[in-house]
């Protein structure tokens, strides 16, 4: 296992996690993360999963300054391989997508994180991939957060080994077998930085100079129904109040 580091013209900071199988060269794990202070890029190729023949991911993050000069993040953004159904996505509540394929060697995650820090909110991006090879759990993930006055920043954490499917990683001995100042040269990873990803696009967050965010309340609690989302919903015996307000300063 490899670990390139790099920079770029557009992205002072660069890296790319590599796994190769010495006895299978079809069989790879292939992670880059690209950042600058307004846009963090991360790309993942993974041909190790039973269930699957690739699984793919690309999500890309973004901010900007607003009119007090401080940065703020203005959308997450992520496209997955169409090969299964994310049953736990959720765009609305907990802003987080996860897939764990049906044979369990293969899972990963995007959540929106909140904290406090000295009574103040501070919201982190969290990216975390996990898959089984032979006898052995690999798990890494990446802390991105939006400092206000330097912009967007990503730690990449791991690989490490892992027991089972859980958060808290049980080895804190890095897998990483060499690691390098040069960008990488190895084809795979070549059309892996150059490819596009295609297959379904999630909007985790999507913010702006103006947002409008629209409140309902059911005010009749008294056989009310409310059965759907969009196109298709029913509504009965529901008394339905809707206001809606504008915030002229993006928050994540």
């Amino acid at each position: 296992m490899k670990l390139h580091r790099w920079s770029s013209e557009e992205f002072p900071q660069e890296l790319a996690l590599i796994y190769i199988s010495l006895t299978d060269k079809s069989k790879h794990s292939i992670f880059r993360l690209s950042f600058n202070s307004k846009r963090v890029l991360l790309k993942l190729s993974n041909s190790f999963c039973d269930a699957h023949p690739k699984r793919e991911l690309r999500m890309e993050l973004t901010a900007q300054k607003d009119n007090l000069k401080c940065f703020n993040f203005v959308a997450v953004k992520v496209i997955t391989d169409d090969t299964s159904i994310h049953d736990g996505f959720n765009v609305c509540a907990n802003k987080y997508l996860s897939d764990l394929c049906g044979r369990k060697s293969c899972f990963y995650e995007v959540m929106r994180k909140v904290g406090n820090m000295s009574s103040v909110e501070k919201v982190n991006w969290e990216f975390c991939h996990w898959y089984y090879v032979g006898a052995t759990h690999i798990a890494f993930n990446v802390i991105i957060e939006c400092d206000k006055t330097r912009g967007l920043r990503a730690e990449f954490r791991g690989p490490f080994k892992c027991t089972s499917l859980v958060k808290e990683l049980k080895s804190e001995a890095s897998l990483i077998l060499r690691e390098v100042n040069t960008k990488p040269t190895e084809e795979a990873v070549r059309k892996l930085m150059e490819g596009i990803i295609k297959g379904r696009e999630y909007i985790l967050y999507e913010g702006g100079s103006e947002q409008r965010a629209t409140v309902v309340n059911n005010i009749v609690n008294t056989g009310a129904t409310f059965n759907g989302d969009g196109n298709g919903s029913k509504y009965e015996n529901c008394d339905i109040v809707m206001n809606s307000y504008f915030n002229s300063s993006p928050k994540p």
